[in-house]
């Protein structure tokens, strides 16, 4: 047998290299499960993110959900409230951990976690260690406590959350003139309405000067209705001790007042006082009416005023807050 050219036998080795090349590039790589079939790296990365593939997917590209406090919480909304009113701001923060978490209003901090920081005794912190909850409880509100309320969470970029909360100012009105005079022996009917209020009052009482009017009396009948949120006071077979001031008092808004002269019947004439009731029940109607009416336009006004969010204020100078929350103390 005649001996290869020396070409011929370069040539076969280099096709034996290039065969074991081959073979050895395109077995699996046991060692190394998270190396993809094709042989690049994948980004997983243990205990920060998870990724979900394109297989399961469906897209291209996988799609990677990072894990830590993250805010559940609504990042804007609005509340509104009528004075006296309670209200419980709610932050709900997943996987919260160390981080600070903490509410305040403008440039005030009222609560870090569970400690409170401001000595508003109306103010009060509702969160347990462990809970995902961060609320915050207002008690007897007042207009001045109208604000935008922010749960921060000291995160990088930081999340906050923000209530815009009013607290109107609800009144009470009795219908008709400031002074009304009644003959004697006469009834006298007395219509109390309370308006810009957002809850049922919780009791509408009625005074005779400063006494509360005894309704256990066989002259007194007071009628109280929850859906008009309004009253009415009558007085029977009323005679000249009744004369004088009387107040409509709800519990959750201002009171109103209305002088009440008992006069003689000139006239002579006997019989039973006229009777309203008619005309009551057609005002209690007529103001429901307008009630709803006007509180439906201001909310359509509202909503269509706040399409967009104010702007966050700067959070630089709040940073130095968080560097004391573990030496917090409650007051």
């Amino acid at each position: 047998m005649g001996v290869l050219p020396r070409s011929v036998s370069l040539l076969v080795v280099a096709v034996l290299v290039l065969l074991l090349a081959n073979l050895v590039t395109s077995a699996p790589d046991y060692e190394h499960p998270w190396v993809t079939a094709q042989g690049s790296a994948s980004s997983w990365q243990p205990n920060t993110s998870f990724n979900i593939t394109a297989a399961l997917a469906g897209l291209e590209e996988s799609k990677v959900v990072s894990m830590g406090p993250h805010l559940v919480s609504r990042t804007y909304s609005r509340l509104i409230l009528s004075r006296g009113s309670t209200t419980t701001l709610n932050c709900t923060v997943e996987q919260a951990g160390d981080v600070a978490v903490s509410w305040v209003r403008g440039d005030e901090v009222l609560a870090m976690g569970r400690y409170k920081y401001t000595s508003d005794e109306r103010v009060a912190v509702l969160h347990e260690t462990g809970s995902n909850d961060y609320s915050l409880r207002v008690s007897h509100l007042h207009p001045e406590d109208s604000a935008i309320y922010e749960c921060r969470v000291n995160t990088e970029p930081h999340q906050v959350a923000k209530v815009k909360l009013v607290v109107i100012d609800a009144y009470s009105v009795i219908f008709g003139a400031s002074e009304v005079r009644v003959t004697a022996g006469g009834t006298l009917y007395l219509l109390c309405l309370v308006l810009q209020v957002t809850d049922v009052p919780e009791y509408i009482l009625w005074y005779h000067d400063t006494d509360i009017i005894d309704y256990s009396k066989s002259s007194i009948t007071v009628k109280t209705e929850e859906e008009t949120r309004s009253s009415e006071l009558q007085v029977h077979n009323i005679s000249f001790s009744d004369a004088g001031n009387y107040t409509c008092h709800p519990s959750n808004a201002s009171p109103s007042y209305v002088m009440v002269h008992v006069a003689n019947d000139t006239n002579k004439r006997s019989g039973k006082a006229q009777k309203c009731d008619d005309c009551v029940l057609f005002i209690q109607l007529g103001a429901t009416f307008a009630f709803f009416c006007l509180s439906f336009l201001a909310a359509f006004c509202m909503h269509s005023h706040d399409h967009s969010v104010e702007e966050l204020p700067a959070l630089d100078d709040y940073d130095q807050y968080y560097e004391y929350y573990s030496d917090a103390k409650m007051l």
